[in-house]
């Protein structure tokens, strides 16, 4: 998962470095060279679409993912592990149904559509929901493994 970390965390910050480039040309051809660059506004939409679906299991695979743990931090020791565990079921049933098969769906859904500016398929962009899909569910794997090995060791 280490090797999945680095190449994701790589991405990212690659898309981030080139999104802040593509905003800044965007910003110069509007407003000194009083022509707009056309592809800038579709580029930028679509790399913050990838940036988010690369980041949410980024931040999920570090535990570092959006958590309220208020309630479960109250519960006996053995008590969080098992909630832990069910919250990673829940988590992967909906990153099999939502992310996995919704996102096959939608990018064969888009089949044959254009992007207008860029002039790329569609399904590039949509291609996004089931690698996100099939990352979270690698890491609810490792997650769960984890849960369920520090049940049986009764930390």
């Amino acid at each position: 998962m280490k090797i999945i970390n680095k190449i994701l965390g790589s991405a990212i910050a690659a898309l981030a470095a080139i999104m802040v480039f593509a905003c800044c040309w965007q910003v110069i051809t509007r407003f000194l060279l009083k022509d707009p660059s056309q592809w800038t506004e579709e580029f930028l939409r679509y790399a913050l679409i990838w940036m988010t679906m690369l980041g949410a299991p980024y931040a999920y695979g570090k535990d570092q993912h959006l958590a309220i743990r208020v309630l479960t931090d109250k519960f006996q020791p053995k008590n969080q592990v098992i909630t832990k565990i069910a919250i990673e079921v829940i988590v992967l049933i909906l990153s099999v149904s939502v992310f996995i098969v919704g996102g096959i769906m939608v990018t064969a859904n888009s089949a044959g559509q254009i992007s207008p500016a860029l002039q790329l398929p569609m399904q590039i962009y949509y291609v996004c929901i089931p690698i996100c899909g099939c990352l979270m569910v690698l890491y609810c794997i490792e997650r769960l493994g984890k849960w369920i090995k520090e049940l049986k060791e009764g930390k």
